[in-house]
């Protein structure tokens, strides 16, 4: 007992330390996504693995030395997007997103006005918030813009005809990011056949990372705002723009508030 205390020393601290905080970050950002789901699924094959090592399961076991050896090279083709952004990402982005969204009340209370003034219209649109899961992937494929959100320049944008208003507009870190973005659609099967691509492309987003998305349908001519894969529809520009302020004041506090409760 005490030999193994003597060898546990400042490094030995620091090692653990290093590779907690690693575990921690690739666990944060696949949070929400299908990534978390592969990735359970990993460490199933990872348990069933130590099971037959451990126990006389000598099929099982030749199995899972069969698949062990190609291991890393399904997980790279399994996350090959995910890698290439992650790496092209190092020292450019914050390791904790969230906490500087600089998502201002002034500038919710232009996409709720912008969103009600869409919706009297029928003007379809898809506005999506980033929260903690980087959306740059999808930025990437749209149209740059790093612009100041206002109401004249959201109507503007999804005006129909226009070569933008074909798409999502994304808000990164309190600004316009880019217009014209093609989000990923739902897998789900149990679906209103009433819904169509745009609450699809709502609800994938919401599924595959933490985004907030604020809908408007140009066949009802209503908002909705969409987290985690569920459509609200809200009445109000009012009550949008509290909801959203709430939202994205908790995802910004996400990494605050789990501090204070260790404490």
């Amino acid at each position: 007992m005490f030999q193994i205390l003597d060898q546990f020393g400042w490094w030995a601290v620091l090692d653990i330390a290093l590779v907690a905080v690693v575990i921690y970050y690739v666990l944060l950002l696949v949070r929400g996504t299908r990534t978390a789901q592969v990735l359970a699924g990993v460490l199933i094959l990872v348990g069933a693995f130590l099971l037959s090592s451990a126990a006389p399961l000598t099929v099982v076991n030749w199995v899972m030395n069969k698949f062990y050896s190609s291991i890393i090279l399904i997980l790279v083709i399994l996350f090959q997007d995910d890698v290439r952004h992650g790496l092209g990402k190092i020292g450019k982005q914050s390791l904790i997103k969230g906490t500087d969204q600089n998502y201002s009340r002034v500038m919710l209370e232009e996409v709720s006005k912008a969103a009600f003034s869409l919706a009297s219209r029928r003007v379809g649109a898809l506005i999506v918030f980033e929260r903690n899961i980087i959306l740059s992937r999808y930025v990437d494929i749209g149209i740059p813009l790093d612009a100041k959100v206002s109401k004249e320049l959201l109507m503007t944008i999804f005006v129909p005809q226009t070569p933008l208003h074909d798409g999502a507009v994304i808000l990164q870190q309190g600004k316009l990011a880019a217009a014209g973005c093609f989000l990923p659609l739902t897998r789900m099967e149990d679906l209103s056949k009433d819904l169509g691509t745009r609450h699809r492309a709502a609800i994938g987003i919401s599924q595959e990372t933490d985004a907030l998305v604020v809908l408007i349908s140009e066949e009802r001519g209503d908002v909705c705002w969409v987290v985690d894969g569920e459509i609200k529809s809200v009445q109000k520009k009012d009550q949008l723009t509290a909801l959203l302020n709430k939202k994205l004041d908790e995802s910004s506090q996400f990494f605050l508030r789990g501090r204070l409760r260790k404490v």
